[in-house]
This record gives structure tokens, C-alpha cells and sequence, in this order.
């Protein structure tokens, strides 16, 4: 796209031949060798008594230094007085507690033959076992009823009837024909919080600003925008600009190499299809050309950052087929989230709302799609 630009536009021509001269004259002017500096000798360390005389002359600072160390010590006193405090609070049941006491059998008891063994004895160097605090005491205390196993954390209901349900373990249960790895991230979905998918900062990134004849963006480009898309033969579509006599659809991929072109289209098309496949996985960006007066009109301009996609990849295609089988609109959603199809998740993530209207759950799943949708 860069060549072609510079193909029509002459002062970026002449911008370009100047900054090749000046770097050619600059690079002239710096041809000069270098010797190197000795290093500097390590500073002195100053000592306890010069730093304190250097602080005599600020006032400031010496005033500062004298109420942080009050500050510590005073940190310190609260850390000890409440470190006695709790040895106290412990040695006071084993002072209130009670001496125990051992009976000695009598020569009565004996002949009677109620002769009890006594007692073992207690050894001294045993500490006391401290009385549990009441408000610990209530904190673990378990509610009547509450089993002991793993208790159900979010019930949805999904497509064809059926219930998913996740525990607090983060065992998924209602999806057992889907695969594993799915599963799992429908767990992670629901658990945590949803983040945004790293394809999404690919496909939006900087703008990008050239200088050219025309800035911003004459007339939009309105698919695919900055998306994933499942087809390897795009199809991309603009806005008419009033006008034009004829288009031309340009691709290239991120290093800046040309991939496909249209060719000259008339001005009533407003869609074009490339004939070859693009690569599955890849990311490019594409421009469209118009024609209006004679003169070439670039969308977007050179002022306007580029409009980047994605095809979706060969593995996420296959996953793709395999869950539309299964109609799922919980783990179609998160995998359309995954893969940074955004659209798609918003669809998938809208119907889960209307089989769970009362859902704290999918309806976060929902806000956190049109969030997603807004940065594109």
C-alpha cells in the first residue's frame, strides 16, 4: 500500500529523497572514532557523624529525621504493650483453673473392694491448651444442614433443556459431550473474572499516522473489522462515496507485503470476494481505493489506523464444527469469547440471558461481551 501511495503522491516523493540526503550528510558528519573516558573513583562513604553535620545545615531535614525515629519508637512501644497483653490474656485460665485433686485410698475402701486405680499423672511441662475465642468459635461454626461434600455454586440452563451446573470445587456438570479442555474454560468463565482475548490488541494496536494528500477516512469500511472471521475468502464491504467512477480492494498482511487486489470494480459494487484462500491463523489489514475526479481517494486515510482481521484458525475451526453439534450456547459463547470473536459471543451470551433471566451470571457473561465489543 506504501508504494502504491507513493506511486500518486508526489510530495511524499520528495520527502522521502530529502531524508535520504540529509541521513547520507549526517552519517558523514559522524564518521569520527572515540576514545574511552576513565571512569570516575568511587565516592567516599560517608560516615554516621558527617551525615549528621551535613543534616545540622538543613534544618528541615534534621527536624524530619528526629520525628520519624519518634514515630518508631513509638510503633514500637504499641508492639510490645500489646504482645504482654496477649501472654497475659493466656496465662489467666491456667491461674483461675481449679487445683485438681487425687483421692488416696482409705484401708475402709480397700476392704470394701472399692479400690479405684488412681489416677495417671499429669506431667507439669504440658502447657495449658488456651480457650478457644468466641468469635472463632461462631466464624467455623457450620450451619445446620450443609453436607459436607461439594455443594452446587451456579446452576444455568442451556439449550436442548438441559442444566449446567458447576460446584465450588469448579467441576462442570451437563456438558459431558463436550471436550475437556471447554469445559475447563467454561469453569474459568464463570468463576473468574472474563478477560479480554489477546487477539483483541493485535487486531486494534496504535494508530498509525503517514502523511499523504488525504487524512482520516473518506468513506468507511464497513467489514471485516477488526474481527475473527471463520472464512478464508472474505467477503469485504464498504460504504458508496459519492462520486467515485470506479474501486479497487487491496490486502497485505503485517509485513506489509500484498497478498490479493481487486480489480478496477465499477462504482456500483460495494463488496468484492478474493478469488485464492488466505492463509487460516494469519492477520491482515486492507484498504480500498477510489477514484473520483481523476484523482485516487485511500480508506482508510493516512491519518486513520489500519483495518485489521483475522481467519480463524484451522484447530479453532475444527473445535467450532464440533461444538455447533452439540448447541451449546454457554460453551459456543465462551469459545466465540476465546477466539476473539466478539459478535458471536454477544449472540450466544444474549440467548443464555433469555433461558436465565433472573442470572446474576449470564448477565455478567453479556456485559462483559458489549464491553469487549466497544473497544473494537
Amino acid at each position: 500500500m506504501l508504494d502504491v501511495h507513493l506511486k500518486v503522491c508526489a510530495s511524499c516523493q520528495e520527502d522521502i529523497r530529502s531524508f535520504l540526503a540529509i541521513r547520507e550528510q549526517i552519517d558523514k558528519e559522524t564518521d569520527s572514532s572515540f576514545v574511552p573516558v576513565t571512569p570516575d573513583l568511587a565516592p567516599e562513604q560517608l560516615s554516621w557523624l558527617t551525615w549528621w553535620r551535613g543534616l545540622a545545615w538543613k534544618p528541615a531535614y534534621a527536624a524530619a529525621a528526629v520525628i520519624l525515629i519518634a514515630i518508631a519508637i513509638g510503633v514500637a512501644a504499641v508492639v510490645m504493650k500489646r504482645r504482654a497483653a496477649n501472654l497475659e490474656a493466656n496465662r489467666t485460665p491456667l491461674e483461675n483453673s481449679s487445683p485438681v485433686t487425687v483421692q488416696t485410698p482409705t484401708p475402709e475402701s480397700r476392704a470394701a473392694g472399692n479400690n479405684p486405680a488412681p489416677p495417671a499423672p499429669v506431667p507439669s511441662n504440658v502447657p495449658p491448651i488456651p480457650n478457644p475465642s468466641p468469635a472463632l468459635t461462631v466464624k467455623n461454626r457450620t450451619p445446620a444442614g450443609t453436607p459436607e461434600n461439594k455443594s452446587t455454586a451456579i446452576t444455568l440452563k442451556d439449550d436442548r433443556g438441559r442444566t449446567v451446573t458447576i460446584d465450588q470445587a469448579g467441576t462442570v456438570s451437563g456438558l459431558d459431550d463436550v471436550a475437556s479442555t471447554t469445559r475447563d474454560e467454561v469453569a474459568k468463565a464463570l468463576t473468574e473474572k472474563l478477560e479480554a482475548p489477546e487477539i483483541l490488541a493485535k487486531l486494534s494496536g496504535p494508530d498509525i499516522i503517514l502523511r499523504g494528500p488525504n487524512s482520516g477516512q473518506p468513506f468507511k469500511l464497513l467489514s471485516p473489522a477488526r474481527a475473527v472471521v471463520i472464512s478464508n475468502h472474505p467477503l469485504f464491504q464498504w460504504e458508496k462515496l459519492p462520486g467515485a467512477t470506479s474501486y479497487r480492494v487491496y490486502v497485505g498482511d503485517l509485513n506489509g507485503h500484498e497478498v490479493a487486489k481487486s480489480e478496477e470494480l465499477s462504482p456500483d459494487r460495494t463488496t468484492w470476494t478474493p478469488p485464492a484462500s488466505l492463509e487460516r491463523g494469519e492477520i491482515y489489514s486492507w484498504a480500498v481505493a477510489a477514484v473520483v475526479d481523476g484523482k485516487e481517494v485511500l480508506s482508510p486515510g493516512a491519518a486513520a489506523p489500519e483495518m485489521k482481521f483475522q481467519v480463524l484458525s484451522l484447530n479453532s475451526l475444527q473445535q467450532l464444527n464440533q461444538l455447533r453439534k452439540r448447541r451449546s450456547h454457554l460453551a459456543l459463547g465462551v469459545f466465540y469469547m476465546r477466539v476473539g470473536m466478539i459478535v458471536e459471543a454477544q449472540q450466544e451470551f444474549q440467548e443464555l440471558s433469555r433461558l436465565n433471566p433472573k442470572s446474576r451470571v449470564s448477565a455478567g457473561l453479556l456485559s462483559r461481551a458489549v464491553a469487549f465489543r466497544r473497544r473494537l
